[in-house]
């Protein structure tokens, strides 16, 4: 290793051992209030609705395991 090298090296080991400085400009801290999580979704079938809970999302709205949409369609087949 060159000298040149070894001083810098030297110097960059100096400037790690020193303490950071107390302000950083541009890093101000920041309160940030705490996430509030929403309420759970609930089952909206029939009328007045279900609101059971929990409930999962189908590309028709929210429903329970009873009103999922697979057991709720109105096909129907022939005899």
């Amino acid at each position: 290793m060159t000298r040149a090298a070894e001083q810098r090296l030297a110097a960059m080991r100096r400037r790690l051992d020193e303490p950071p400085p107390e302000n950083v400009a541009g890093q101000l801290a920041v309160d940030v209030p705490a996430v509030v999580s929403p309420p759970p979704e609930s089952c909206g079938y029939g009328n007045p609705r279900c609101e059971a809970v929990p409930a999962r999302f189908y590309p028709c709205g929210w429903k329970c395991d009873e009103h999922q949409p697979a057991r709720t369609h109105r096909r129907r087949t022939n005899p």
